[in-house]
């Protein structure tokens, strides 16, 4: 009997020793998940969860490495792009460091615009057991195809080389949930010494991050979503051997980047204000994706996050405010623009999107370009194109004085063009102040019918006047230029929009002259909308492509024939 008991209290005695530590219990967001996990077992996911918007790269970066260092069971990435740059490979070596402490790593990427490195690759397929990886529809089952792979790729499938996976998410524990528009390179976080995205995140803690886990499961079970090894290049490169092994940090190359923000992300008092302190409830919550491969056909006219979204317009009824790196919009959802004015009249639409100067994509701001007199004439949308260098980039961009400390040598050696500028990469929405989303969603038709997206649907009032005043900061005149009709005296306007209208519904648009323009505010002047009897009096017109380096440079002409036979590209930009 005796033996009996203290054999019962050794086994009590270890079950205690190596229970599992409740999630995050060593970090500031922990009391967030202790809360979210003591609630109420819900059906509804909707419910009984906190959220955070995070706008900064810097903060984005390093809210991931913490996140990385406190997880203790499972971690889910999901990219549209990882890049072999520093915040690349720093993400990569603090993932491994996780798998050898027992965490579960999987991460997805799609393959056509992340880096090809099939010795790369070798090495993360071997270098633990616990952390897998899988790539998004490889052409020809090859981490790097050749032109004649991806040739052959296309002809056996245009659509499922086309068709990719565009969705961005990081799950960790089951319990913490950060999606939203950052791919994984050193444009998304500050880090580049030329383009730099204004992006966004947003950070969730509660029951949602279920359907996020569900979502990613999903697609880690796709049967186009191929593992490392089964590749044939990254095959045969792990059977000879051939590739590099990185056993320390030093290894992987920081170039010198991380040395503050590494040691912040085990500061509790940082992650504390910057994260944990701005974690608020929200009244109701969805995460919306669609499925692996989005259609069976060519493009998609039942897309899940489409459909949602759709329906989350439909309920506007006083103004609309969207933000948008690419504004190329489709026929259809041109229709369900008229369609909701025609039922609301008077009802705003505010859009945020890139100018000429800060694009990062010529082709999809072509096609905005050849659709914008219908934007602004027929659907009345105030569109505002960002600026490249706006008044509020020390806000927006802290790393930019140290990245045009670094960008000097190379502009002066030949190595970069430009020093650090920004462009607009988030994508998000708000409607009558009271419904908001922020995910992986471009207002163009790859978005709407073709790559598969993700993010979350908000209903909550506080929640989305958070994210309207970001947008409407980015907005503003010292921020962005404003689209509006140019000021053509004699009602020739009437006569060349007819003009132009016409010759755009043919496949070649060579019409040059355009009825609108951007504009900026006057010093001194009020701002007001297009429309506004005061508006050509306190703005001045500044050219179709503000931001250009002289008259008729390289970009504006390519922009000029892309507008003028790009029309059939349209869809699948």
């Amino acid at each position: 009997m005796i033996k009996r008991l203290c054999l019962f209290v050794l086994l009590g005695a270890g079950v205690v020793g190596t229970r599992a530590a409740t999630p995050f219990d060593t970090s500031p967001l922990g009391p967030a998940v202790a809360t979210a996990a003591a609630g109420p077992a819900r059906a509804d996911a909707a419910t009984g969860n906190q959220l955070a918007i995070i706008s900064g790269g810097y903060d984005a970066l390093l809210l991931r490495v913490h996140l990385i260092r406190q997880a203790r069971v499972s971690i889910e990435v999901q990219t549209f792009i990882w890049t072999n740059d520093e915040c690349g490979r720093l993400l990569i070596c603090e993932l491994i460091e996780a798998a050898r402490r027992g965490v579960r790593v999987r991460i997805i990427a799609d393959h056509l615009v992340s880096a090809q490195d099939p010795a790369m690759t070798a090495f993360l397929a071997t270098v633990h057991p616990n952390l897998e990886v899988k790539h998004y529809r490889p052409a020809m089952a090859r981490m790097r195809p050749t032109l004649l792979h991806k040739a052959l790729a296309a002809v056996r499938s245009f659509h499922a080389l086309n068709q990719r996976m565009h969705n961005k998410l990081m799950v960790f524990d089951g319990a913490i949930l950060l999606t939203g528009g950052r791919n994984i390179e050193n444009t998304y976080f500050d880090h580049s010494t030329e383009m730099n995205f204004r992006d966004r995140d947003v950070l969730a803690v509660g029951p949602v991050v279920r359907a996020a886990t569900a979502s990613f499961d999903e697609f880690w079970g796709y049967r186009h979503a191929v593992a490392s090894a089964d590749l044939t290049d990254v095959g045969a490169i792990i059977a000879r051997g051939t590739f590099p092994r990185y056993a320390t940090r030093a290894d992987y190359d920081f170039g010198g980047f991380f040395g503050t923000l590494t040691r912040e992300a085990d500061d509790a008092a940082v992650i504390q204000a910057r994260f944990a302190d701005r974690l608020k409830p929200v009244a109701h919550v969805v995460f919306i994706s669609d499925e692996p491969g989005k259609s069976a056909g060519y493009f998609s006219h039942t897309a899940r996050i489409t459909r949602e979204l759709r329906r989350t317009l439909e309920r506007a009824e006083k103004q609309v405010l969207m933000q948008t790196p690419y504004l190329v919009l489709s026929n259809p959802a041109q229709k369900l623009l008229r369609e909701m004015q025609d039922k609301n009249p008077g009802l705003r639409v505010r859009i945020s999107s890139n100018s000429f100067a800060s694009t990062d994509n010529l082709l999809a701001y072509s096609a905005n370009y050849r659709l914008r007199n219908n934007y602004v004439e027929d659907l009345h949308l105030e569109v505002h194109e960002f600026k490249p260098h706006p008044a509020a980039l020390p806000a927006l961009f802290p790393q930019h004085v140290l990245m045009a400390e670094r960008a000097a040598p190379r502009i002066a050696a030949g190595r970069q063009k430009r020093p650090p500028f920004l462009c607009l990469h988030a994508k998000s929405l708000v409607v009558d102040d009271r419904l908001a989303f922020i995910g992986s969603y471009n207002l163009d038709p790859r978005s709407e019918r073709l790559n598969t997206e993700v993010g979350l649907l908000v209903e909550d009032a506080g929640f989305a006047r958070e994210l309207r005043d970001e947008i409407e900061r980015d907005m503003r005149p010292e921020n962005s230029w404003v689209i509006a009709r140019r000021n053509i005296p004699l009602r020739l306007d009437a006569v060349n929009g007819l003009i132009d209208g016409i010759l755009s519904l043919g496949p070649v648009d060579v019409w040059p002259i355009q009825n609108t323009s951007s504009f900026e505010l006057r010093p001194g002047a009020a701002e007001v909308p297009p429309g506004d009897p005061a508006f050509y009096r306190n703005y001045r017109e500044v050219g179709s492509f503000p931001g250009t380096e002289g008259l008729l440079s390289t970009k504006e002409i390519l922009t000029r024939i892309y507008k003028a036979v790009g029309t059939p590209l349209t869809p699948v930009l």
